[in-house]
């Protein structure tokens, strides 16, 4: 029991959790509600798209185990009352653990991938599997580079249980199995909701993408002593915290300039319980943090703010239930 306590530890099940609740609140929250209003169901079966979220999931615990493997020595310095290899759980046995768990991920999604008669699909995954190694291995210590690929990767999440829906509506619409119940105006607003449904999928995935780069750069000014101690290139270690803290402070702006131009278009059409959300819930928080930011100046700071954006992340998981409920 101790074992199996430790494992669900170190593969950080509550943000596999959240990695599945995003797959499943866009499918139910943004796929199925534009899809319904066209008239049209899901076109993914409930299990292959559970198939496909197991993919997901094991892939990301399978990233999760191989970064504490080489991370060790690191996390001796920046975290050691959480080090769970070579304490609870061996090297040989996280190894095999990330092997199997590796595996089994990348199998079911070759599974899927071949159900829907789109093999090349399954590079989603093969690619994301071969990022997080090395970004264990090597990128992590880079300047930039590690930060881009976890936000990229993250913003994966949601993108592929969009993208393996609109691949299927596609093939529907190829071969007229859809377009036949449609004609004149009814194409024209099926298209039009194709393109929304786009807009919403691609908007969720830049929202998870800046997000998380800027959690991955305050993360690398809570763990600057541990990462300067072996080498590691971070930004903060180059250019120093303070010009790091700017960079996170920018690119908050920057996000919080395009939710405005959102919410504007919320006021516009009279959405109110939308505006209401994201102006009170994310916005106005994300203002907040970045006076913050701008004083932090010890490690516990940094923490507390890289679990401020992390709620944050989950809020706008959240926002799905809105559109589903009205």
């Amino acid at each position: 029991m101790n074992f199996l306590f430790q494992f669900l530890r170190l593969i950080r099940f509550p943000n596999l959790v959240i990695v599945a609740l995003t797959q499943y609140a866009i499918r139910f929250g943004i796929i199925y509600p534009f899809l319904n209003q066209a008239g049209l169901d899901l076109f993914l079966s409930e299990k292959l798209f559970a198939m496909l979220v197991g993919a997901t999931v094991l892939i990301a615990a399978s990233g999760y185990i191989i970064n504490d493997y080489f991370d060790v020595k690191l996390d001796q310095v920046n975290k050691p009352k959480q080090i769970i290899i070579g304490k609870s759980i061996s090297r040989r046995q996280a190894m095999f653990l990330h092997t199997i768990v590796n595996a089994i991920g990348i199998l079911l999604a070759i599974y899927v991938a071949i159900a829907i008669d789109h093999p090349m699909l399954v590079l989603f995954q093969l690619v994301s599997a071969g990022l997080l190694w090395f970004y264990s291995v090597n990128f992590k210590k880079q300047i930039l580079i590690g930060n881009l690929i976890i936000a990229a990767l993250t913003a994966l999440v949601p993108f592929t249980a969009g993208y393996y829906e609109i691949v299927l509506l596609f093939d529907n619409l190829k071969t007229q199995e859809v377009v036949t119940n449609f004609e004149g105006d009814n194409i024209r607003s099926l298209l039009f909701s194709i393109q929304y449904l786009l807009y919403w999928i691609i908007g969720y995935s830049s929202f998870a993408f800046i997000l998380t780069f800027i959690r991955e750069i305050i993360k690398d000014c809570e763990d600057i002593e541990g990462d300067k101690a072996f080498g590691c290139k971070t930004f903060p270690i180059v250019y120093g915290i303070p010009k790091a803290k700017r960079v996170a402070n920018f690119t908050i702006a920057f996000l919080v300039l395009l939710l405005t131009f959102l919410e504007f278009i919320q006021i516009n059409s009279r959405d109110w319980i939308s505006f209401t959300y994201f102006f009170f819930l994310i916005s106005l928080p994300l203002l907040w943090l970045m006076t913050k930011i701008g004083k932090a100046d010890q490690k516990r700071h940094f923490f507390i703010i890289s679990q401020v954006l992390k709620v944050l992340m989950l809020i706008g998981i959240l926002y799905t239930g809105i559109i589903y409920l009205f």
